[in-house]
């Protein structure tokens, strides 16, 4: 007797015996216990999950000659015909090879005959999307209303393909594809009963590499078992077997990746291309190796969307714990960007080598919402600086509006830098004065007085006056850049009135919606501190009013430059090549 594969000699033969779709065969189960078995299944998965097996032993469920019954003897003449594929009345048709009409007219005709041994007639057709439009449109009537005595099976591996009119006609039953624990659990049963001993990780690897499908673990693991006469396999001998990349690499590469070692890189590289291996494939195992860190990062180890072993989940876990999700996306994302370029290159070493390289220059410490709000900071002072040049007054006078024009002090003498440009004052600036409340408890502090009662000639007169008067716009400004960056990029952008002795409006030309519901947050603490500097409250007008023509042209052309200005910005340009961004 010729040797049988262990895909087809360990084919299960009972609906208990399937691996991972108990979903499915609980339903028919209960569906066959019930007497509720509909007249025609579609059963749609992913390849070697186990439809055409549930297809068998459904029908020799119904056929049984102790059935219907959900769990055929196998022992009966029609059970052992299936098991062996000559049963007169249960037909197994390919769809690839028998889609044209005129066979499934021969089909339907047939139909109409009374099954010569067995309870039912039944049909099996796999890979039924392959029928042909007109193939399904003649099946249509005899699927929706046929007779009594005849059941139909569909097994699909692409389902989108079949219509909408046969889905309809059909009970549709979705097998998913079977977990990596099942996989080596059920390959290492099998092996105990063929007599090997496979270390538990060269299984897994097996189970890794079938993804999801107990067929391709059960030829993988056939094609290992006779490769050579040993009866005890680890998991290097497997790895060796199978060519496929090796996990052991792929974590050397991401380990590499996050430490920045680009000289390791470029061996590692080497090393795979050397050994003959698909560094297209390579890739791909690439991009899955990050995808696995993000979600660990993510979800954490236990994830049950991980198809991984638990040694490799601990080993990742280990290695992304130090680093943000936001970075790990960041090098997902840049893999996933270049795949058609490593896809489609004629040098594949090189553009692997590429992409591994790019990804190093990513920093994990960079903060992309910082770095945007600094530059966004940035232009806005730089446009209403360049507004103010080119409209209201010369660029030496626009560093701020309320400050008086004055030469540079490099270019005053050092005597007369006091006497004449107050702006150049050496004297620390004075401290802001209290609020109403405070100046009441505020202690007055002793001043030296001569004789008559009067202040003497050495009393700091001038300091203390200046103590207690209130801050300047310009000054104020200053506090505002430091404790309300946001308030100070706005006002930046208007006209501050501080004529009125209780108040100061501030005219904003236009803001926006976001803008303006920002500044609606920051009412109470602004408040205070007009309170506190100014010793007056804040208003804020927004005017959305255009002025002439040629003011409008002067603030386009000026706002012209202060774009070109941010954009040759060093802050701007270190964010361009660090994000490899465009300015828009």
């Amino acid at each position: 007797m010729s040797y049988q594969v262990l895909a087809l000699k360990y084919r299960p033969q009972t609906f208990s015996e399937i691996v991972g779709q108990d979903h499915v065969t609980t339903t028919l189960t209960n569906a066959i216990s019930g007497n509720r078995v509909p007249h025609a299944l579609l059963l749609a998965g992913p390849r070697g999950t186990g439809k055409t097996s549930i297809a068998r032993i459904m029908a020799k469920a119904m056929t049984c000659q102790a059935g219907p019954t959900p769990s055929p003897c196998n022992e009966c003449r029609i059970c052992k015909d299936i098991i062996n594929g000559h049963c007169a009345d249960v037909f197994e048709i390919d769809g690839a090879s028998n889609n044209s009409v005129e066979q499934i007219r021969e089909l339907r005709d047939n139909v109409a005959y009374r099954p010569s041994a067995a309870r039912y007639k039944i049909y099996i057709i796999d890979e039924v999307h392959m029928l042909s439009v007109a193939a399904f449109n003649a099946l249509l009537k005899t699927l929706e209303e046929p007779p009594d005595h005849v059941l139909f099976i569909f097994a699909t591996t692409e389902v989108h393909k079949i219509p909408a009119t046969i889905l309809s006609r059909c009970q549709r039953h979705d097998l998913s594809r079977i977990a990596l624990d099942k996989i080596s659990g059920h390959l290492e049963n099998l092996c105990r009963k063929e007599g090997y001993t496979v270390e538990k990780e060269g299984l897994e690897l097996i189970a890794l590499e079938a993804d999801g499908s107990i067929r391709d673990g059960l030829s993988l693991l056939d094609r290992i078992l006779s490769a050579g006469p040993e009866k005890e396999i680890d998991r290097q001998m497997i790895a060796q077997r199978l060519r496929s990349t090796d996990r052991r690499i792929l974590f050397s590469i991401s380990s590499a990746v996050l430490e920045r070692n680009g000289a390791q890189l470029i061996d590692l590289v080497s090393k795979i291309n050397d050994s003959g291996m698909d560094l297209k494939e390579f890739y791909s195992g690439i991009i899955a190796q990050f995808r696995n860190l993000n979600i660990i990062r993510l979800c954490g180890k236990d994830s049950p969307v991980l198809n991984m072993i638990e040694t490799e989940k601990i080993e990742l876990d280990r290695m992304c714990k130090d680093f943000s999700s936001a970075y790990l996306g960041m090098l997902l994302d840049l893999l996933l960007k270049e795949e058609s370029i490593v896809r489609f290159a004629s040098h594949t070493q090189t553009a692997v080598e590429m992409v591994l390289l790019k990804m190093i220059q990513i920093e994990p410490e960079a903060r992309l919402d910082e770095i945007i709000t600094k530059v966004d900071l940035l232009a806005r002072r730089m446009e209403n600086r360049l507004d103010q040049a080119g409209v209201d007054s010369p660029p030496s006078q626009c560093d701020n509006p309320a400050r008086t024009s004055a030469p540079p002090a490099e270019q005053i003498p050092g005597d007369k830098l006091t006497e004449t440009h107050p702006l150049a004052d050496p004297r620390p600036m004075p401290e802001p004065v209290p609020y109403e409340g405070e100046r009441e408890q505020a202690p007055t502090p002793d001043i030296p007085t001569d004789s008559s009662g009067s202040p003497g000639p050495d009393t700091p007169l001038l300091q203390e006056q200046e103590h207690q008067e209130p801050a300047t716009w310009s000054q104020f400004m200053d506090v505002l850049q430091h404790d309300l960056p946001f308030i100070f990029g706005l006002f930046s952008k208007g006209q501050a009135d501080t004529s009125a002795p209780d108040k100061v409006i501030v005219t904003l030309a236009s803001c926006s919606g976001f803008e303006e519901s920002r500044l609606n947050t920051k009412t109470k603490a602004l408040a205070e501190l007009s309170r506190k500097h100014l010793g007056k409250s804040i208003e804020v007008s927004i005017e959305n009013n255009g002025g002439p023509e040629d003011k409008t042209c002067r603030q386009q052309e000026s706002r012209q430059k202060a774009e070109q200005a941010a954009a040759g910005h060093p802050m701007v340009q270190h964010a361009v090549r660090l994000f490899d961004a465009d300015i828009i």
